[in-house]
């Protein structure tokens, strides 16, 4: 049953993701165009209502996907929530009208198949405990990111929005890391861990440099490379470690799985990237 719940909580984080990415880009595109990494764009879209609803299933998300981490792997989590993407793309096809190609359909196809493998080498289990450097290291990676894309933020280059992307992914993707890390019994425990704090610096970090990049490309687009970094850095993140390993060492299952839901992801972000520069 617990496992089952696991399950359900990565996939209503899809759900909830998927969402947020179009909401925040409704929200994003009204807004003066961010040229820093300065927290005021956030501010300044206080008054959307699409983005604070949008920023509302962020939480939503995040909230599920730390039950998730918490009882299954992170490889088993992560290429749930890259499904995200699906959903974006769907979304973005039946309030924008963008036509749904059959390359989509096929990367879709890929993703979902490659889930089905993961899910062939579920394990239930909890996280073995880390110890300081690694909390440490944990813990200062969300600063080290924003100061990165600080530095991104101001170039206005469609790299750059690349890079910001692929840097929110990987401020997401730290929640997972540091949910999966966080192991307490009580809840006063839970205020005075460092991790606990530094999911908070992830997922603000995650939020701005996600909304910059929404600002310069679609949300398909954006969204992609952030699941792609969001989904794979955790996973070799939890086998490093944290010691996450497939039941009865089903590696080649777990692979072909990893490397389907990645591949699918990344064909959608060369797809949408195509798009972006025709209508350039």
């Amino acid at each position: 049953m617990i496992l089952l719940l696991a399950y359900l909580a990565a996939f209503g984080c899809a759900i909830f993701n998927g969402s947020a990415a179009v909401l925040e880009k409704i929200g994003a595109d009204k807004e003066e165009r961010a040229k820093s990494s300065n927290f005021s764009l956030l501010w300044r879209l206080k008054s959307s209502g699409a983005f604070i609803l949008g920023v509302v299933f962020d939480f939503v998300a995040f909230a599920l996907t730390l039950y998730a981490v918490h009882y299954l792997p992170i490889f088993m989590v992560q290429p749930i929530i890259a499904c995200s993407i699906i959903v974006t793309g769907l979304i973005e096809h039946f309030l924008f009208k963008r036509r749904i190609t059959n390359k989509f359909i096929i990367a879709a196809v890929i993703i979902l198949f490659g889930l089905v493998f993961i899910a062939l080498s579920a394990n239930s289990d909890t996280a073995k405990a880390i110890g300081e450097p690694t909390k440490l290291l944990f813990v200062l990676t969300p600063i080290a990111l924003f100061m990165l894309g600080s530095f991104f933020a101001k170039i206005n280059h469609n790299n750059s929005t690349l890079v910001l992307a692929a840097i929110s992914g990987l401020a997401f993707g730290g929640i997972s890391v540091a949910g999966r890390s966080l192991q307490t019994n009580n809840i006063s425990g839970i205020f005075t861990n460092p991790l606990s704090w530094s999911i908070i610096g992830y997922g603000l970090t995650g939020i701005l440099f996600f909304t910059i990049a929404l600002q310069r490309a679609s949300a398909t687009l954006v969204s992609a490379i952030m699941i792609a970094f969001e989904t794979l850095s955790p996973i070799l993140a939890g086998i490093v470690f944290l010691a996450d390993r497939p039941r009865n060492n089903l590696w080649p299952t777990l692979i072909i799985g990893i490397s389907m839901a990645f591949s699918g992801t990344i064909l959608i972000a060369l797809m949408q990237s195509k798009k972006t520069k025709s209508r350039k």
